[in-house]
């Protein structure tokens, strides 16, 4: 057994593992919504902190294997990527559920006009506590999206500012990273007020998502170089996870209890996403636990979590529907509702998820190429450099 060497990092083109921890936080999500009070011991709410660490880890990873790579980081084609891998899922599971309210004629009574305003937008996480009061559309759980498509707007481009390579700008962009995430962290007490514990509504536009997302943020850039990775990598030795995994597992199990009986709800979130962060280290580590996330089952839940996220709300509603004593929440109607929304989610991941990924990579392939052949073109038509008389000085 020995820890991850940083060329062996570098080297990993996927980290299947996370495709594992994206499935558990989504089964925990529906889990919290639908499996009933009984359950709340395994605080199932905080499973969007997971993605929120996870989407800015990865991110941010990526990005800078392009900078590596070429030389630059492409801004047009991290969001031409972006809108292909999230708007068509996103959009038609909209659409589904706008169609299946007009037939029922409920297209008013749950004030959608209202809604879509924000939904079309990536304002979600603004629509609680706005002036629309009609019942649920099924949908109001997207407001997690609204909070990760301000930020992949806005943190490329703050990278790009940080500089294109080198050691200076390694630091440049830790300290960036820290400085944004101080930031978000401090201006908690004005967009939500310091105490989360209070009226849900406000949490919902806090800048502590934003945060959390920068500590996802600052361990992707910590981990790319090499030596802030030496800081890191004892925590890539296999038996790293045991004490990293124990520590997650005990403050997540106890976060619902926490949450309510402690005035520290902003550092409960930090050290959540802290803690979140470590285990990604053990995950992409050689060990058991990447072994088990990293399994085909937890894969494939993990690949269609992002539809089947979406898709709790709707589903469950179809589900008390069709089987009206599943109304009440218990551990069977969540377990429905997930086997359901999973294989709904399962036919949009093979029909629009994948091909339109395809399509988004094609088109940048293109641009790439045209790009490519315009340089080519201007080089050529560019005058050769005359050559100056030997006797010249």
């Amino acid at each position: 057994m020995r820890a991850l060497d940083h060329d062996e990092f570098l080297a990993m083109r996927r980290f299947p593992a996370l495709d594992g921890l994206r499935a558990i936080a989504a089964t925990i999500v529906i889990l919290y919504h639908f499996a009933g009070p009984k359950w709340n011991w395994m605080s199932g709410w905080v499973g969007v902190y997971i993605f929120f660490v996870l989407s800015g880890f990865l991110i941010t990873t990526l990005l800078l294997r392009e900078q590596d790579r070429t030389g630059r980081i492409s801004l047009s084609a991290f969001y031409l990527r972006r809108v292909f891998r999230i708007l068509p899922p996103y959009l038609v599971i909209l659409g589904g559920i706008i169609v299946f309210v007009w037939l029922r004629g409920e297209f008013f009574t749950r004030e959608f006009p209202h809604a879509l305003k924000y939904y079309l937008t990536f304002f979600n996480e603004f629509l609680p506590g706005s002036e629309g009061n009609g019942s649920d559309n099924f949908f109001s759980g997207s407001w997690t999206l609204g909070i990760e498509e301000k930020f992949y707007l806005v943190w490329p481009f703050l990278l790009v500012v940080a500089g294109a390579a080198g050691l200076a700008a390694a630091w440049r962009k830790l300290a960036l990273a820290f400085a944004a995430f101080a930031l978000m962290a401090g201006l908690v007490g004005v967009t939500s007020g310091w105490v989360l514990n209070g009226p849900q509504l406000p949490i919902y536009r806090s800048t502590v998502h934003y945060a959390i997302l920068l500590i996802g943020c600052v361990l992707a850039i910590a981990m790319h170089y090499r030596r802030s990775y030496a800081v890191l990598k004892p925590l890539t030795h296999p038996l790293a996870a045991i004490p990293v995994f124990g520590a997650f597992a005990v403050l997540h199990v106890n976060m619902e209890s926490l949450w309510w009986e402690t005035g520290s709800n902003l550092g409960l979130l930090i050290a959540y996403g802290l803690l979140s962060a470590m285990l990604l280290v053990v995950l992409i580590s050689p060990g058991p636990l990447r072994w088990l996330l990293a399994t085909k089952a937890m894969r494939f839940v993990g690949e269609r979590s992002y539809s089947l996220y979406l898709l709790q709300g709707p589903v469950h509603f179809a589900v008390v529907e069709a089987i009206p004593p599943l109304g009440e929440h218990r551990m069977i109607s969540a377990l429905t509702v997930f086997a359901v929304g999973l294989a709904i989610a399962d036919l949009i991941h093979r029909w629009v998820e994948q091909p339109m990924i395809l399509t988004g990579k094609k088109l940048i392939a293109r641009r790439q190429e045209r790009k490519a052949l315009r340089a080519a073109e201007a080089e050529l038509k560019r005058p050769a450099a005359v050559k100056a008389p030997s006797g010249a000085r």
